[in-house]
């Protein structure tokens, strides 16, 4: 995705910023957003633009951007009071020697689950011990992205991809959370192993070939995912999708348009979690930024493309 954005922005006279994370959010002497100050080696240098859309997730931006009269506006905190943290995230990168065909591999998505009650499963899993969690994991997400590419075997030939995600809490692994990433420690390193040996026996049920064809493997918890992509407790799908979130008047009361002049908010945080609701969460953004219906755009596109194919 980042690959084939970048050119879109450029081309449109903008440009992408690599390895310079944002500091802060800049207000103006009115408090409108004017800009923001990122880290660009050992410097801070302010960025300044006429709107600012943020990506970050609605409590990076609230709680860690905005400076503290920004973060006291009422709209906001009523925003705040509505939201939760979701469940952290588990995740499990394998390299496999070994093409899609020798190895039985499909290029489908698969949702594991111990049992049937989905409820009972996860509260009883929820509530474990760090030492007991690994035994009890609700569910696994498995997939083959390198047998749903049409050029990996053109590109790497005989080789092979699996990647597996679950939940995890926070809480399990927070006391690690100030240790330098990579150097956590053997008790740390042990308790990633456990959730990885129980995470592969049951991925070994499911493709039993790969089993002696491993050439790499590699997991991550929570505080991976908070290193490396800034979620505040290692959450994957933003904002947690309690029934507080989800009544009416907290749908209707988390907008684009933040009680900051000239700041939005855009991604997940802004409408569901995951993918699909990302992309909501970006039309949603787009069109309060440009004052008109991106829906209707869509629709009007669609359309015509139809259209255009029926001439043909």
């Amino acid at each position: 995705i980042a690959f084939n954005i970048i050119p879109v922005i450029r081309k449109a006279g903008g440009d992408v910023l690599g390895r310079a994370p944002v500091q802060s959010i800049l207000l103006d002497s009115q408090g409108r957003a004017c800009g923001e100050s990122v880290k660009k080696g050992q410097d801070v240098v302010n960025i300044f633009a006429p709107i600012i859309i943020s990506d970050a997730g609605m409590f990076n931006t609230y709680q860690k951007l905005l400076p503290a009269e920004a973060r006291a506006l009422p709209e906001i905190e009523a925003q705040l009071r509505v939201a939760a943290h979701g469940l952290g995230g588990f995740t499990v990168f394998v390299g496999l020697n070994g093409s899609r065909e020798e190895l039985g591999l499909q290029p489908t998505n698969y949702f594991l689950y111990p049992g049937n009650d989905l409820d009972q499963i996860m509260k009883h899993y929820l509530v474990s011990t760090r030492e007991e969690a690994a035994k009890n994991i609700p569910f696994l997400f498995v997939t083959c992205p390198s047998a749903k590419d049409p050029t990996w075997e053109m590109r790497h030939p005989g080789k092979s991809t699996l990647a597996i995600v679950t939940f995890a809490r926070y809480e399990w692994f927070e006391e690690w959370k100030d240790e330098q990433v990579k150097k956590r420690g053997e008790e740390y390193e042990e308790l990633k192993k456990s959730f990885m040996d129980a995470i592969m026996e049951t991925v070994f049920k499911l493709y039993p070939g790969i089993e002696d064809k491993i050439e790499y493997i590699s997991s991550g918890t929570p505080l991976t995912n908070q290193h490396y992509i800034g979620s505040p407790r290692g959450e994957m799908y933003g904002l947690s999708p309690t029934m507080t979130r989800l009544q009416a008047d907290a749908i209707a009361g988390i907008r684009a348009r933040t009680a900051v002049p000239n700041l939005y908010l855009t991604g997940q945080d802004l409408c569901l979690g995951g993918f699909v609701g990302a992309l909501q969460g970006a039309f949603i953004c787009a069109s309060a930024v440009l004052g008109r219906n991106l829906y209707v755009d869509l629709m009007w596109l669609q359309k015509h493309t139809q259209a255009t194919k029926a001439k043909k």
